[in-house]
């Protein structure tokens, strides 16, 4: 893995971290997949052999010390989103999901945390249509789902992928919801 793959990686773990989709505790799986993908770091090395029950007292410095050491500054509220919704629709295109409308459900959840996302809050009002029948089928917008699916892809190997997007990704229902209300 190189340098710009590693600074996408820590990117997309900032911004979950803001938008309060990542916690300390997913930090060591990070780390030990960081490692096995050749990342020769003292900071990962040392976040992969916390355990699973650790704390941001523990893990905050370190995450300090490679977001500097990488360049990797805090994001705004809506490029985190775009970010997640980039990872998120590179996953979908590996793992596709069993419900209609993944990226919109997925990309809704960041509305709380984002409020002034244009996109986090466009996928929220279209949610909340998505299994009803009451009003017409141009909302949720379809091309929503089409354009948050069609989003760039990010050039990650898809274990890191799967690990990132784990928080927002099981947020989705197992099968389709019913319709109605």
């Amino acid at each position: 893995m190189d340098d710009e793959a590693l600074t996408t990686v820590l990117a997309a773990a900032r911004s979950a971290e803001l938008l309060s989709c990542w916690r300390p505790r997913d930090w060591p799986d990070l780390a030990v997949e960081l490692l096995l993908a050749g990342i020769d770091d003292p900071e990962i090395a040392e976040l992969a052999g916390l355990p699973k029950s650790v704390t941001g007292w523990e893990t905050d410095p370190l995450v300090v010390s490679l977001y500097d050491k990488h360049g990797v500054p805090l994001p705004d509220p809506d490029q985190a989103v775009t970010l997640l919704a980039r990872l998120l629709a590179t996953d979908l295109r590996r793992r596709p999901a069993a419900v209609t409308a993944p990226m919109i459900r997925m990309v809704a959840r960041l509305a709380a945390a984002a409020p002034e996302s244009v996109l986090a809050n466009q996928c929220s009002y279209s949610e909340d249509y998505l299994d009803c029948d009451c009003v017409p089928k141009t909302v949720p917008d379809a091309d929503l789902e089409t354009e948050l699916e069609n989003l760039a892809p990010l050039t990650l190997p898809d274990s890191l992928v799967q690990l990132l997007a784990r928080p927002l990704r099981s947020t989705l229902p197992l099968s389709q919801p019913p319709h109605g209300h």
